[in-house]
């Protein structure tokens, strides 16, 4: 498949989950399970670990770049795993 077919069924999705609000009932989704799981309170944690292990200050850019990394890599699997079971529900009920 194209780059060019695979732009515009993405941005067919997107604007298919933004008009159903299936979009922000996966975002609440998201951040409901994330607090649950702790994952939050431990990337809060490891954010101030980066910042106070620096000698000189970091920008909020800097912070991002330097924590993004190990925020996607510890989201839990079975948080990813219900978002992407969602997702795919909803694809298939939208073809």
């Amino acid at each position: 498949m194209s780059t060019a077919t695979n732009d515009h069924l993405r941005s067919n999705l997107h604007r298919e989950l933004v008009e159903s609000g299936k979009r922000d009932q996966l975002v609440e989704l998201l951040r409901a399970r994330l607090i649950e799981s702790g994952w939050r309170d431990d990337l809060k944690a490891y954010t101030k670990d980066k910042i106070q292990s620096r000698e000189n200050t970091m920008s909020v850019d800097e912070i991002i770049k330097e924590v993004s990394p190990h925020a996607r890599a510890s989201i839990p699997d079975k948080v990813k795993t219900e978002l992407l079971t969602q997702i795919s529900a909803f694809v298939e009920d939208t073809l």
